[in-house]
């Protein structure tokens, strides 16, 4: 009895660090025990059958968990109805590979014209129809909400509706006046899609989308702060001392009510959206910063890459980078990644959780950029680093394959985290993060320089084109 317990523990023990057992070798030449990983497999929808090297293991369909030998496999999803999907996956033993991210599209597709973007009024319009040219167009982390600009009007609809509307966001400055809106840049949503950040008419502001009243304009608040602290700000000149005074902007808080700036003297502050109020300086001598909700990560004057918790007085060495460095963090599950690109290399460190105390990283990664990065980025929620070149080069690393892969990206942008899609000659077309599955799904009218989004539901895909008349507008198909 006592050794059948001890076998038992021992085979479980091999199963949970990734060990499989060939029964048919037994008696024979090969191996009897294998090294394996687990792969969870999903799809959007749920529901496709999932072939393995070809073949379908019984019973076996998304969203599933399944061991395979250590190396390469090819996966592939199929569900009536639908187009396909492919990919050879390289799977490391004794670990996780998650497929989270296949998508589906159906093939028989119901098309609607949701709105209708008039460029001037005429004789039928009245103040209920916006008109004027669409000048931006931005959509939330959830992909529930679109934002965009008509007629010098920043309107919002929300896609998951049966009857989308377009319902106007009157943005009033500090004096309650109206302001009709020219431009719109740097824009960023918080987390909780709640809340963007955007520069409009020159002059920041954090957009309240569901009490647009809440609105906070940045100027006022800033250029007290700074007067308060001694500068030689204007108060007269409010809009141009602001836009002197940032050097970079990024919500520090998932609900997009903390704000971390940096200044041109290259200090860094905390906002609080709610109570109006700039700290004092966080910390002096940065360059750069980026965050993940837990940690501020920034590059000082030094060329040193520093992990920092807000409210925390000391920081802590990640690496010696060098000045020039370009960095993105992201959250991946429990895990924290920094991408750093520096000197032609492009590293990654990675750290289970913050412990105070225990701030050391781990390199998980290197390679040499074969072009000059103009850009680094992190993807939605995590998973994927994009390096952009100076000259359009374009390319992916995936944390779960650790590898990067170069992608054609010419005329695509993000549909999500996961997803891109290609403008070219009127056609729409869409392709995973790593320009894999590439797949045409619009053959002609679909209007490039414009959004194409999923529907928070995954519902509908939106897109913009044109009808006979020339006339702009917001058009979805049912995909689900």
């Amino acid at each position: 009895m006592f050794l059948s317990v001890v076998l038992l523990v021992g085979f479980l023990t091999l199963v949970v660090m990734g060990y499989s057992f060939n029964l048919r070798e037994i008696g024979g030449t090969g191996e009897v025990v294998e090294r394996s990983g687990l792969v969870q497999i999903s799809s959007l929808p749920t529901g496709a059958t999932i072939y393995i090297d070809g073949e379908a293991p019984l019973l076996l369909s998304t969203n599933a968990s399944r061991t395979m030998l250590a190396g390469e496999h090819e996966i592939s999803l199929a569900r009536g109805g639908f187009d396909g999907w492919k990919k050879t996956i390289n799977v490391t033993e004794g670990m996780i590979y998650r497929l989270n991210y296949p998508r589906l599209f159906k093939e028989d597709r119901e098309k609607e014209d949701v709105v209708a973007f008039a460029e001037t009024a005429d004789a039928a319009a009245t103040e209920a129809v916006p008109t004027g040219k669409v000048s931006f167009v931005t959509t939330s982390p959830n992909n529930e909400r679109m934002v965009l600009v008509q007629g010098g009007v920043m309107y919002m609809l929300n896609l998951n509706e049966n009857k989308p509307e377009q319902k106007a966001l009157a943005l009033t400055d500090v004096n309650g006046n109206v302001v009709k809106i020219t431009t719109v840049a740097g824009a960023e949503w918080s987390g909780n899609s709640e809340r963007l950040l955007a520069k409009v008419n020159e002059k920041w502001a954090v957009v309240d989308v569901r009490n647009v009243k809440e609105t906070v304009w940045l100027e006022e608040i800033l250029v007290k702060d700074a007067t308060e602290q001694g500068s030689k700000c204007d108060e007269s000149a409010v809009a141009s001392c602001a836009k002197m005074a940032i050097s970079d902007i990024k919500f520090e808080s998932e609900a997009g009510d903390r704000l971390l700036i940096l200044d041109e003297k290259k200090a860094l502050f905390e906002m609080s959206v709610r109570d109006k109020k700039l700290s004092e300086v966080l910390r002096e001598g940065v360059v750069r910063f980026d965050n993940d909700a837990e940690k501020v990560v920034f590059l000082d004057e030094k060329g040193r890459l520093m992990a920092y918790r807000v409210g925390e007085e000391e920081a802590y060495l990640v690496a010696e980078v060098g000045k020039n460095a370009k960095l993105a963090t992201m959250k991946y599950f429990q895990e924290s990644y920094v991408g750093v690109v520096s000197e032609g290399k492009f590293v990654v460190y990675r750290k289970l959780g913050w412990v105070a105390g225990d701030e050391e990283m781990e390199k998980v990664f290197e390679e040499e950029v074969g072009f000059e990065v103009a850009s680094l980025k992190k993807r939605g929620k995590g998973m994927v680093f994009e390096l952009v070149g100076v000259n359009g080069e374009d390319e992916v690393f995936d944390i779960e394959a650790m590898k990067t892969t170069k992608v054609d990206a010419a005329g695509t942008a993000w549909v999500d985290e996961y997803l891109r899609y290609r403008l070219k000659e009127g056609k729409l077309s869409v392709l995973d993060y790593d320009g894999l599955n590439e797949r045409v799904l619009v053959f002609d009218g679909v209007l490039t320089g414009r959004k194409v989004v999923i529907s928070g539901n995954n519902r509908w895909l939106y897109y913009f084109a044109k009808d006979e008349k020339g006339t702009e507008k917001l058009v979805r198909e049912k995909i689900n």
